[in-house]
């Protein structure tokens, strides 16, 4: 596609204003203006009056003021009882180890090389304006980004409110007296993004009200943090209008920097101006990001946990200073966690890693695994109906630090606990979730408003007694190595289908789709305990065809019927791609069966195609079946893997039947137990026997006005 072609339908998909925004910005820092206006300059470190008592600040300065954080030390007693669980990592922290996106830990020494990539094994130059840098020719910043975010800060915190231990206050001086001096400002890559610098200034902030009484907490040291802090501030504010523009979680975190720096530091010269300005951005952001039914802008589970943490931070803040939020502001919270609540696993937390997962987590202040969301949800739900969603564990720890223990226990003895609820499909964002007795699928449609991050119209996930049986690959890298540049945004990575060996939308950039492929659904009762839903989008018109997936499901055995049918008259590569979670497995390749061990008990999943047929089951890159000759090596690369954690990918098993012919063409998949019998399995006919009960499903032609009816 043509450069101007593209920015043509750039400019068509995220209209004219944003495009006349960003191409500001743009020349802003090509001529220089931002490195005149944020230029380098030495730290300007100064005395500062500032003591807490009994949890409330008291600054002493040219603005009298007394400011309150979420807790002082004499609350934290609740955390004795995890100090022994964090102790360890925070001991692996000074031995030099470090931890990426709550997963890996990689050795970079105590304190670490500020500018080294530990993905590529190469230093950046430490001597050039932040805003010279090349981004996208970087092999993952992230993985420089990742230490220099100071989420070990809550580490070392929750350590000494558990041990006392006076190593762990004095290994964070070192290290921001370290990173001070290793890093000035604007200079180097650490300065690049404005949320980045939030996000360690809130890191230092709830560092500096853990550590207060320390001993290793010298006047000295905490002046100059402050300073640190107020020039963090500076840059927030001096280039926030690049992360406005990017209408997503960066606009929020770097309203939200603003307004914590504004609120805890009224002697700063700039203070009141921050705090007006960071609301202020706050409140509008909310507004623009969160949809009506409580989805997010960025089509993104864990982008959405990221947003509730973060407003999560600045709502308390405001409580505990006198400056509370409007009601509305707090309605649009519970909206959000309302709608994460249905697919979150009561008893593992876990929800479906969809959309773009970068590994961020705002406030890692629990023992909780990653992929365990109700650390966060937990809290956000306390704050807007002051009681709580989820039982007593180990995921309380966040709402004891943001709450310091005593409301919240009060809240749980005074109103128990709410019914779970059972949300059975959510309309306005196309998120559709269809519940069966021992587990769910969840079906995306969506009708965008807002760019989206993947192309993944249609893709299907199938969870089954907690395990993640159909699953999402998630994201491993933004731009890692060939072929590793956000490479499972793809069509042909999710439960889906692609036509013509093309993506549902045109990819214009690694984070860049445009041809919006656009979705629709609707839902009947084929009869008793048989629901069916189907969904279509348009995303292949282009090329003169249209899918078109039918899911009829057995709620209370929990067997799934999927129909995939692709509409037109036209020649047409057609390709069905299934991933599932690395289980111990058999694969009936005459049968297209595959039988899968899971940890809580046999399923299985079998697939019919109405034509002629190239299958190949692919795990971990590398093809473990395949009744075809040609296969690509490079594309080979990407399928069979499935990333929970960022940086971090793990074999999976891929399965992709793909035919060649004219349209149209029908595939029929059925899920199920392995305890249900397959009878028959065609293009028009499905039987199925459960418990001695059988259960038969006519498929009408394609292009019928419903696909199934009973049989």
């Amino acid at each position: 596609m043509s450069s101007l072609f593209t920015a043509l339908k750039i400019v068509r998909d995220l209209g004219p204003g944003w495009a006349l925004k960003r191409l500001k910005l743009a020349a802003e820092v090509r001529l220089g203006i931002v490195g005149r206006e944020l230029p380098f300059r030495d730290w300007e470190f100064r005395r500062a009056d500032w003591a807490v008592l009994d949890g409330t600040r008291n600054c002493n300065s040219t603005a009298q003021a007394l400011t309150k954080f979420f807790f002082f030390s004499e609350e934290t007693s609740f955390a004795r009882s995890i100090g022994n669980a964090v102790s360890h990592q925070a001991d692996r922290l000074l031995s030099g180890e470090w931890p990426f996106f709550s997963r890996q830990w990689l050795q970079l020494g105590f304190p670490p090389d500020w500018h080294f990539n530990a993905l590529a094994g190469t230093r950046l130059d430490d001597n050039c304006h932040w805003s010279e840098f090349a981004l996208n020719a970087i092999d993952d910043v992230k993985f420089v980004w990742e230490p220099n975010r100071f989420s070990v800060a809550y580490l070392l915190a929750r350590a000494y409110a558990g041990l006392g231990d006076e190593r762990f206050p004095e290994a964070f001086w070192s290290l921001t007296e370290d990173w001070a001096e290793k890093n000035p400002p604007n200079r180097g890559v650490n300065w690049a993004s404005g949320q980045e610098v939030a996000l360690r200034m809130m890191a230092w902030c709830f560092a500096l009200h853990a550590f207060v009484k320390s001993p290793s907490s010298t006047d000295d040291r905490v002046a100059k943090l402050l300073c640190m802090i107020e020039t963090h501030g500076n840059r927030i504010a001096g280039f926030i209008n690049y992360g406005l523009s990017q209408r997503n979680n960066h606009g929020i975190g770097e309203a939200v920097g603003l307004f914590t720096i504004g609120i805890l530091f009224p002697e700063f010269q700039r203070s009141t101006e921050w705090l007006r300005l960071g609301r202020h951005l706050i409140q509008s952001q909310i507004h623009e990001q969160v949809y009506a039914d409580g989805s997010y802008i960025q089509h993104s589970l864990n982008y959405q946990r990221v947003f509730i943490d973060y407003l999560v931070w600045a709502l308390r803040l405001g409580e505990l200073n006198n400056a509370p939020f409007s009601k509305e502001s707090y309605q649009i919270l519970g909206r959000a966690v309302h709608f994460m609540l249905p697919m979150c696993d009561p008893t593992t937390g876990r929800m479906p890693n969809y959309g773009s997962n970068d590994g961020s987590l705002v406030l890692p202040l629990s023992s909780c695994d990653f992929v365990d969301y109700r650390p966060s949800l937990q809290a956000a739900y306390f704050l807007v109906h002051h009681e709580f969603y989820f039982g007593k564990g180990e995921w309380d720890e966040q709402w004891e630090w943001l709450f310091a223990r005593r409301s919240a226990q009060e809240a749980r003895t005074r109103n128990g606990l709410p019914d779970v609820e059972t949300q059975k499909t959510q309309s306005d964002s196309g998120y559709l979730k269809l519940v069966a007795a021992e587990g769910y699928a969840m079906l995306r449609a969506a009708r965008y408003a807002d760019r989206p991050s993947q192309a993944d119209q249609l893709h299907l996930d199938l969870w089954w007694r907690g395990e993640n049986i159909v699953c999402d690959a998630g994201t491993y890298l933004y731009n890692g190595p060939s072929p590793w540049t956000n490479a499972l945004a793809t069509t042909s990575v999710h439960n889906t289908i692609t036509v013509g060996n093309q993506d549902q939308m045109t990819r214009a950039g690694r984070f860049l789709w445009v041809d919006w492929a656009q979705a629709d659904w609707r839902e009947y009762e084929i009869g008793n305990s048989c629901g069916a839903i189907e969904a279509w989008h348009d995303g292949y018109s282009r090329i003169g065809a249209m899918h078109r997936r039918s899911i009829a499901y057995l709620q209370e055995k929990d067997i799934w019927i999927v129909v995939d049918d692709v509409c037109g008259s036209r020649a047409r590569d057609v390709r069905l791609h299934w991933l599932f979670a690395n289980y111990p497995y058999q694969w009936e390749s005459n049968e297209l069966r595959l039988a899968l061990r899971t940890p809580v008990g046999e399923f299985q999943g079998s697939v019919y195609c109405s034509t002629p047929n190239i299958t190949r089951l692919i795990t971990g890159g590398e093809v473990c079946f395949s009744n075809a000759s040609n296969v690509s090596e490079f594309n080979e690369r990407i399928y069979g893997w499935r990333s929970q954690y960022y940086g971090c990918k793990e074999p999976a098993i891929s399965l992709a039947v793909e035919t060649q012919g004219t349209l149209p063409v029908r595939f029929v998949t059925v899920l199920a137990p392995s305890t249900s019998k397959l009878i028959n399995i065609d293009d028009k006919f499905v039987e199925v026997e459960a418990s001695n009960e059988r259960f038969a499903l006519s498929l009408l032609p394609v292009g019928s006005e419903r696909i199934c009816s009973r049989g």
